[in-house]
């Protein structure tokens, strides 16, 4: 699929917990045939036999029942929030217990926005935006389409009629009370990028002063967001990311030129709102294990689209190794000492592996590039379909197929000391807890939350 024609990244982010397949239960696991992945992973050779949660590492917190998990959880305040088939949830971070549920009658994405989730329909349809202490509704809309999330506003497409014929307009909202902020007229492809650099899904990106929206198929536009006044920035659509960093106005192609060996992905900036011309320039993407080029500048089931922060962009030098560069003015800020491939990280950190999908782990300091400590070879392959990671402030957790047997390794940030080992699949972590789902035999899911 084309990136220009991705879903929204909170619907990506189902698919970065999972391939988008679940099931509705899963039976108890038998000495022949392996056990029922969890909802939400893609059915696949890979296994968990026995489906027990046992490992090593300290026990469970809490375990808890779900139905199916399409997207990952997270923690807001004092609860962890479980997107469960067609139900949201949000359980006590202490001890698991409920503390609300919504039904949505229709699959849905969910993205976090300070103490709101805002709850919309995959394919076009309902939004909902809730309190995130009590569930209730504060408002909804109906017949939204494409709906993108920031931190202070809502942004979604509608249109009336279908085809060529359809008249279509861009909407933003105040993400706290619906109130419609501004309208812009579009057409039936238009809608409001959901990319953002170091933002990681289902968080909002912060609101800026300028977003990246394309009210044609063809051309990304900078827009203010909350008046809808246009800045002068503009930059063709090149059929993969743009989007707002800093002050600039940013595209990205990942497909190398003909004839190109060095992974190149080309990168071009204008001032968001001049139309200034920045730098322009070339960052290189890393490769495969069989050698092909990975073309992401992060893992795509780690919830990023891109790895950095600011104007700071998490990229590969054309000798292979790990950099840093800043989009203002293209010059690199460190670049590795060894060669490897970022696949993760947060804002003060940056997991690498020797190549895209397979190797050792270092995690390197975001700020300078130094190594804070490496790990042999997991051998969790990168191309599996139950391969998952998160960096945190205090952990690094993966998880992937040993044997068959999905298993979800836990990391301390500050020592690289491995602090648990737990067969399932990782369903999502916080700065000190990682969630880990498997088989619950005629239940469902087993969802079990270790902290560290």
């Amino acid at each position: 699929m084309s990136p220009s024609h991705r879903p929204p990244r909170s619907y990506v982010a189902g698919a970065a917990l999972g391939l988008l397949v679940g099931l509705a239960a899963c039976t108890a696991p038998r000495a022949e045939p392996p056990e029922q992945p969890a909802p939400g992973i893609a059915v696949t050779q890979e296994s968990l036999r026995g489906g027990g949660a046992e490992g090593e590492g300290p026990e469970s917190t809490w375990s808890v029942t779900a139905r199916r998990l399409d997207q990952p959880l997270t923690q807001l305040g004092q609860v962890v929030v479980v997107p469960d088939g067609r139900e949201l949830r949000a359980v006590d971070r202490s001890t698991g217990q409920d503390r609300w549920r919504h039904p949505f009658p229709l699959a849905y994405q969910y993205a976090v926005a300070g103490d709101l989730i805002v709850v919309s329909a995959s394919n076009g349809g309902l939004l909902e935006v809730l309190d995130a202490a009590t569930g209730a509704t504060r408002w909804r809309a109906e017949d939204t389409q494409d709906v993108v999330v920031q931190q202070q506003v809502v942004y979604d497409r509608e249109c009336v009629g279908t085809g060529q014929s359809a008249k279509c307009v861009v909407i933003a909202r105040d993400v706290r009370d619906g109130r419609q902020l501004w309208k812009l007229p579009a057409d039936r492809f238009a809608r409001v990028s959901d990319e953002a650099l170091g933002v990681r899904a289902p968080h909002a990106a912060p609101t800026q002063r300028y977003v990246s929206v394309r009210l044609n198929g063809r051309t990304y536009t900078s827009v203010a967001p909350t008046t809808g006044k246009t800045g002068a920035g503009r930059l063709p659509s090149r059929a993969w990311h743009g989007f707002v960093a800093g002050n600039l106005l940013v595209t990205t192609d990942h497909d190398p030129p003909r004839d190109d060996r060095r992974c190149t992905v080309s990168i071009a900036t204008v001032d968001a709102a001049t139309g200034a011309g920045g730098w322009s320039g070339e960052v290189f993407s890393g490769r495969r294990e069989d050698g092909e080029c990975a073309k992401r500048l992060a893992h795509d089931r780690s919830g990023l689209t891109l790895i950095g922060a600011g104007t700071r962009l998490v990229a590969v030098t054309d000798a292979g190794r790990p950099q840093v560069i800043d989009l203002r003015t293209g010059r690199t800020q460190w670049e590795g000492v060894a060669p490897g491939v970022p696949i993760d990280g947060d804002d003060r950190s940056v997991l690498v592996r020797r190549t895209a999908d397979e190797g050792e782990l270092a995690l390197l300091d975001m700020a300078t590039g130094a190594t804070r400590w490496s790990a042999p070879d997991p051998g969790l392959s990168g191309t599996s379909a139950s391969w998952r990671s998160s960096v945190t402030g205090r952990l690094v957790a993966v998880s992937g197929a040993v044997e068959q047997r999905p298993v979800v390794l836990i990391y301390d940030v500050s020592t690289g000391r491995q602090l648990g080992r737990y067969p399932g699949w990782l369903a999502g972590a916080g700065d000190d807890w990682v969630a880990v789902s498997h088989s619950g035999g005629s239940d469902g899911i087993s969802l079990d939350l270790y902290a560290f």
